[in-house]
């Protein structure tokens, strides 16, 4: 179902003045002649002028409609009108789930085009935040000074910033989306004292995130919190299905297998329904079973399938290797000591680098070519 273009919110924040960018303080009218002009300026380059467009369009609500394409999560992308309304009601979510205060400096690492992008600019004008702009960029730290306080990013910059020594530390608050993050990269965020790290769960047709996990600190969390507002529950698939108050009508159904945890506050996230793989009449979820394969073998890997005769499909293990004589047989060893017997990969290979997509997601189409 698509989100609600007009949803019913009965106390509209109203900006906090004076709104903040980029350390000068403005007038709602202020703001919005000068975003009006920096957007027409061609000196400026252009992911500047589109951030001041798109202030300009969300702060003039006379002014056209806000277009946004979904990210296809629950279904075709398709183009649809979002709802000032809406985005304000997800923005003030998530400045009190993360508890940041007037005046907190916002970094704007993500494109502005998407939606991750316009809702890190409604979080600062809503919630008083001071917005940092920068060019977006695999490493939007590298040339950056002074604290921030809150800053979104995707696995790809976290994996960028790491290796190029940028400084995740002057982040307090830290929420990370968009695609999966590299096992030897969540392990070493986990052990970082700053920045309050965040994985984030949602889409865009609930505009951005609907649920969060801290996986660092001295307590990090084992599933998804969700935000106020949400309702899960799962449909016959075991797939989730969620509705967010003033954002969607209705449930939206998705893809993803889920556990929901005793408290009925959140969930585990178990993989994609669209990966499942039926192994003589067992159905195995990859992602899952990735993730145990990992541990014990302690290298990143992909679980892939192939025909077989008597199993119309068996298990395949593709495993991130950069040496010339892999341990073959030890892994197999390994595996039968965490495994079921009928999760046992029948076929074990090595590649040096796996196939992965721009959002760090394993790229199982590239990744089954290898088979051949």
């Amino acid at each position: 179902m698509e989100p609600e273009n007009n949803p019913v919110v009965k106390n509209p924040p109203v900006l906090p003045e004076p709104i903040l960018l980029e350390g000068i303080g403005f007038t709602l009218e202020a703001l919005l002649d000068y975003c009006k002009k920096q957007s027409k300026d061609l000196s400026l380059p252009r992911w500047r002028r589109d951030v001041s467009s798109f202030i300009a369009l969300f702060l003039d609500p006379k002014s056209s409609k806000i277009i946004q394409k979904s990210s296809g999560s629950t279904g075709d992308p398709k183009s649809f009108t979002l709802s000032r309304e809406a985005m304000c009601l997800s923005a003030e979510r998530t400045l009190r789930y993360i508890n940041l205060k007037r005046g907190d400096r916002a970094l704007l690492a993500l494109p502005i085009h998407y939606i991750a992008g316009k809702m890190m600019v409604v979080r600062a004008l809503l919630g008083g935040l001071d917005l940092v702009l920068t060019e977006p960029s695999s490493r939007p730290l590298k040339d950056l000074s002074g604290v921030i306080d809150f800053a979104a990013m995707v696995p790809l910059q976290i994996e960028e910033s790491l290796q190029g020594g940028d400084s995740l530390e002057q982040i307090s608050k830290l929420i990370i989306g968009g695609g999966e993050l590299y096992p030897a990269t969540r392990k070493r965020l986990a052990s970082m004292l700053r920045p309050e790290v965040f994985e984030t769960f949602g889409m865009t047709e609930t505009y951005t995130h609907f649920a969060l996990k801290r996986i660092n600190g001295p307590d990090p969390q084992s599933d998804f919190r969700l935000l106020e507002g949400v309702q899960i529950q799962l449909d016959s698939r075991g797939c989730l299905e969620v509705e967010v108050s003033g954002i969607t009508s209705g449930a939206l159904l998705t893809n993803d297998l889920v556990e929901l945890n005793m408290a009925g506050d959140g969930f585990s996230w178990l993989g994609r329904f669209d990966n499942l793989i039926n192994s003589g009449g067992i159905k195995i979820i990859p992602e899952l079973l990735e993730g145990q394969a990992r541990e014990a073998i302690g290298h990143d890997c992909i679980v892939l399938s192939e025909p077989d005769r008597k199993l119309g499909m068996r298990l395949v293990l593709l495993v991130e290797f950069e040496g010339s004589d892999p341990p073959i047989i030890r892994w197999l060893e390994l595996l039968r000591r965490r495994l079921s017997a009928y999760e046992i990969p029948r076929r074990v290979l090595t590649v040096q680098t796996l196939p992965r997509n721009p959002s760090m997601k394993p790229d199982r189409t590239s990744a089954r070519r290898l088979l051949l």
